[in-house]
């Protein structure tokens, strides 16, 4: 149990902080254009937030291995570049009232959402 905390909330408390929730937004562009011209990616990530032994991971370790899902699942290819990224945690309300996503990756036990 977790002080200050009735044991019923605990488990509620447990189950919510199972997955960390971010934002990703960036803009592919084909290499050798500028780099503020380009499609915008906005994505949201669903990314479980213990490792293989239940062991809560770092909030550093979690946002570098969502990026690197978003990275693989978008997969720019050899002639388009990935620039202005950046990642921010949101809460888990945020990544359920988004709304429909245009596109739907599964990444082991990552979900990516793109908006």
């Amino acid at each position: 149990m977790l002080p200050g905390r009735p044991a019923a909330s605990n488990a509620e408390f447990l189950m919510s902080n199972e997955y960390a929730f971010y934002e990703y937004q960036a803009k592919i562009t084909n290499a050798g254009h500028a780099e503020n011209e380009g499609e915008s990616v906005h994505c949201l990530i669903k990314i479980r937030g213990t490792d293989q032994q239940s062991r809560p991971r770092s909030g550093v370790e979690l946002e570098q291995q969502a990026g690197d899902n978003v990275l693989f699942a978008l997969n720019p290819g050899p002639h388009r570049k990935i620039s202005h990224s950046k990642i921010r945690e949101v809460s888990e309300e945020t990544f359920l009232n988004a709304g429909t996503p245009q596109a739907h990756h599964q990444v082991g036990d990552c979900e990516i959402r793109c908006y």
